[in-house]
C-alpha cells in the first residue's frame, strides 16, 4: 500500500484546520444573529413549536442527530458520549409526544461531554432542575410521563429529521433563542450571513436614533 507524502498529509492537515476554523467562525458569527432576523428572509429551516426552558436561554452550534422510536431512551448515554463539545443535540422524539426523553441526568451528563445545548422535538421533564442548569434546554413540551428502561432502546444517531418542509442534519448550523429555532445548510449561512449582518446593524440603529429623542426609561423598565 501507498503511503501520501509528508507535504500530502501537511496539506490535508492543514486544510482540515481551516475548515474547523472557518466553522468556529461562522458559529461565533451568528451567536449575534436573531432567530427573528432570519425568519425576515427565510422560512425554509424554520422548526416550529420548540422554545426554551426560560427566556434568556439561547444556543448557536453544529447539530448532533438522534432520533427515539422507543419508549426505552436508555441508548441517549451513547449518543451523548460520541457528541463532540460544542454540538447541539438535537433529538427527534414525535414517535411519542407526551413521554419525556430528557430531564436533570441527561442534562448532567450533556454539560460534563460538553455540549453547547439540546433541542428535543418532543416532552422534557425535570422542569424546575432544568431551568438551575447551565445548558439551554429547548422542546416542544413539558411532561411528567417519561421514558422508562423496558424493551429495546431504539436510537439512530446521525439520522436524517424531516421536519416543516426541511431535512436537518448532523452538521448542520442552528440558531435558537427566545423566539424559535432555525437550522441552516451550512452553505446557506454563509450565503446569507451578510444579509443578516446587516439586518441586525439596521435595526440597533433604528433604535438607538429613536432613543436619542426620546427618554428609554418610559418605554422600558
Amino acid at each position: 500500500m501507498s503511503k501520501l507524502p509528508v507535504t500530502a498529509k501537511t496539506n490535508q492537515r492543514d486544510e482540515l484546520m481551516n475548515q474547523i476554523d472557518n466553522l468556529a467562525l461562522l458559529v461565533d458569527a451568528y451567536k449575534e444573529i436573531a432567530s427573528s432576523t432570519i425568519g425576515h428572509v427565510l422560512d425554509l429551516g424554520h422548526i416550529p413549536h420548540v422554545f426554551p426552558m426560560s427566556p434568556e436561554q439561547q444556543v448557536v452550534g453544529i447539530v448532533r442527530t438522534a432520533r427515539l422510536e422507543s419508549t426505552n431512551a436508555s441508548k441517549l448515554r451513547q449518543v451523548l458520549m460520541s457528541c463532540q463539545p460544542n454540538e447541539v443535540l438535537l433529538i427527534d422524539a414525535r414517535q411519542d409526544l407526551q413521554r419525556a426523553c430528557w430531564g436533570e441526568q441527561r442534562s448532567v451528563a450533556a454539560i460534563h461531554c460538553g455540549l453547547a445545548g439540546v433541542v428535543v422535538l418532543g416532552a422534557i421533564t425535570d422542569r424546575q432542575a432544568l431551568l438551575k442548569l447551565k445548558l439551554p434546554i429547548f422542546a416542544h413540551a413539558v411532561s411528567c410521563l417519561t421514558t422508562r428502561n423496558e424493551g429495546e432502546s431504539l436510537v439512530e444517531l446521525n439520522a436524517d429529521i424531516y421536519i416543516n418542509g426541511c431535512t436537518v442534519q448532523s452538521g448542520d448550523l442552528l440558531i435558537a433563542d427566545a423566539d424559535g429555532v432555525f437550522v441552516l445548510k451550512l452553505d446557506v449561512a454563509h450565503a446569507y450571513l451578510e444579509q443578516f449582518q446587516l439586518i441586525e446593524r439596521e435595526e440597533k440603529n433604528k433604535k438607538d436614533n429613536f432613543f436619542l429623542h426620546e427618554r428609554i426609561d418610559e418605554y422600558y423598565f
